[in-house]
């Protein structure tokens, strides 16, 4: 088991291998952190692309956006249910917004390895960030009423079978329970997939 754990630890690079997550408010920030990206500040998001967070672009989430989004979450704070239908919605119009800010060709949902480098095209890494980066946003506006932002989680490490992938991630208040918020698989303009962290996991 020692040798086993060795060999994983030395095959992989750290940002792969699964930390103990840590909660509480200072937990995604401190992703941000640990990674070298740089942490939304007021309305302000520091957009990642080119995979890897290799490229960057200051955004204002301000004005219009925030304004819809606010008016969607306030609308929804009957249920837990309800925010995440009404953060789905939201989600969708910022990706829309970031693929006409970056500008080019839209991001191609997946990932594709041809991609990497390319202008406005983002690997899992980079839509965690981007999707932290706004929840960040709306919870500091105080417009999340039954859920809390967390560190990202990942899933798979090679040696599983699967390939390594992150996701933002919210837990209720109330019960406690993860969500995974991915929009990985989905185009500028499509609803994310939000579904329950622990099925997330067992995905591929």
């Amino acid at each position: 088991m020692r040798s086993t754990l060795l060999l994983i630890s030395t095959v992989l690079p750290p940002l792969f291998l699964n930390a103990p997550a840590v909660a509480g408010p200072q937990a995604a920030e401190r992703w941000f952190n640990e990674r070298g990206y740089v942490e939304p500040a007021g309305g302000r998001i520091i957009a990642c692309h080119g995979y890897g967070c290799t490229r960057r672009l200051a955004l204002s989430v301000d004005g219009g956006l925030l304004s819809r989004a606010s008016g969607l979450l306030r609308s929804a704070q009957g249920s837990p249910t309800a925010e995440r239908q009404a953060l789905a919605e939201v989600i969708r119009s910022y990706t829309a917004y970031l693929a006409a800010s970056l500008g080019g060709s839209p991001d191609v949902p997946g990932s594709p390895a041809h991609m990497s480098g390319v202008h406005g095209q983002m690997d899992c890494l980079d839509e965690t960030a981007n999707t932290t980066s706004l929840l960040l946003v709306l919870q500091e506006r105080g417009l999340l009423t039954h859920h809390v932002v967390e560190q990202p989680e990942s899933r798979g490490f090679f040696l599983d079978g699967r390939y390594p992938h992150f996701t933002a991630v919210i837990t209720e208040k109330h019960t406690g329970a993860g969500w995974a918020v991915d929009p990985w698989r989905k185009a500028p303009g499509q609803k994310p997939e939000i579904l329950p962290l622990d099925q997330w996991r067992q995905d591929s």
